[in-house]
């Protein structure tokens, strides 16, 4: 079967499954050439990270119609994520809020794969349930180990918690069940690669780019390095896929007079578009960064540009339930995702 793309061959291999060079990249970097981890830090932050949470207000509180239809949620959402920070500050659970913080958006990195792992399944008709449920086990559990080995069993402290919480010593054998489960998984894919059925090949290219970075990035860097390495290769997928739905959705003849002036214009022109985010981000990474130094309160409320973010997110791309994003996204059939 001949390759089938989500936006198109040179975007997808560039942005979709070719973003993943930019995590070597940064891996290359900091390891290897001693890249200061704060330049790497701030090119990230401002440059790719606050610019792909713009690329979300674009399709969403920027839309006239999205504010009509889903106001509850858009407004909601703010008032709550950006209370939750500073209440969870007040309460004594900064450290609590920060280990939630990174859990969430690895989660949200990690749900972002799995969406476009399922996009091109649904493009190559690969729905078997068996191959459905083998490919989110592995996914998942390639992803997720990583970050559990370093952080959870070896290396507690390099999050805050007390060495002596380590599920290692809390549950004997739990790092060998890891390793069980990442053989297992492992050799049941290795198996059906080889039963000689075609290959889904941008599938498999996905994987082999962003598997192999999540686990050497984990195992050279901690979590303040690893942050930026991983997160690049989701915010570039994220501003691809946005930037694909934004000039389908808002770029036609009368889209001004439904959704409104501004997301129009920003899907027009890629310029425009990359112009407001690196403003939007600027205005709120900078200062947030130096107040929440100085200041609790002020970074609890600073999380919730991030909270809302993965929130919203986990709302807008429902494909399977939502007829004209499926549209929008020019996907043939229902997705399963």
């Amino acid at each position: 079967m001949p390759a089938r793309w989500i936006i198109s061959k040179p975007v997808d291999l560039t942005l979709v499954i070719g973003s993943s060079l930019a995590g070597y990249l940064f891996l290359f970097a900091h390891v290897v050439i001693g890249a200061p981890f704060s330049w790497l830090w701030w090119f990230w932050s401002v440059g790719f990270d606050g610019t792909h949470i713009f690329a979300t207000v674009s399709r969403t509180y920027l839309d006239r119609d999205e504010r009509r239809r889903n106001g509850a949620l858009l407004w909601g959402s703010l008032i709550a994520f950006f209370s939750l920070g500073p209440l969870l500050v007040l309460a004594g659970w900064k450290l609590a809020l920060a280990i939630f913080v990174g859990f969430w958006a690895y989660y949200h990195v990690l749900r972002q794969h799995y969406g476009f792992l399922m996009l091109y399944k649904v493009k190559h008709r690969d729905l078997d349930p068996w191959d459905n449920r083998l490919d989110t086990w592995f996914l998942a559990l390639m992803l997720a180990a990583p970050p559990i080995l370093r952080f959870l069993v070896r290396h507690p402290e390099e999050l805050g918690i007390p060495a002596h919480y380590a599920l290692g010593r809390l549950v004997p054998g739990f790092e060998l069940a890891v390793w069980l489960s990442v053989a297992t998984v492992s050799a049941l894919y290795a198996r059906r690669l080889l039963a000689g059925r075609a290959w889904n090949k941008p599938k498999l290219l996905l994987l082999a780019g962003i598997v192999p970075l999540h686990w050497l990035t984990f195992n050279f860097m901690s979590w303040q390095a690893a942050v930026p390495t991983v997160t690049i290769v989701h915010n570039l997928q994220y501003h691809a896929i946005v930037w694909f739905h934004n000039r389908n959705k808002y770029a036609g003849d009368g889209a001004a007079d439904r959704y409104g002036s501004a997301p129009a214009a920003v899907a027009r022109s890629l310029t425009l578009y990359l112009g407001l985010a690196l403003v939007f981000s600027l205005l709120y990474r900078v200062p947030g960064f130096h107040l929440g130094r100085i200041s609790d309160i002020a970074f609890g409320l600073f999380c919730g540009f991030g909270f809302t973010h993965y929130y919203l997110d986990s709302k807008i791309w429902r494909v399977r339930q939502d007829a004209s994003l499926r549209e929008t996204l020019r996907l043939a059939v229902p997705a399963v995702a």
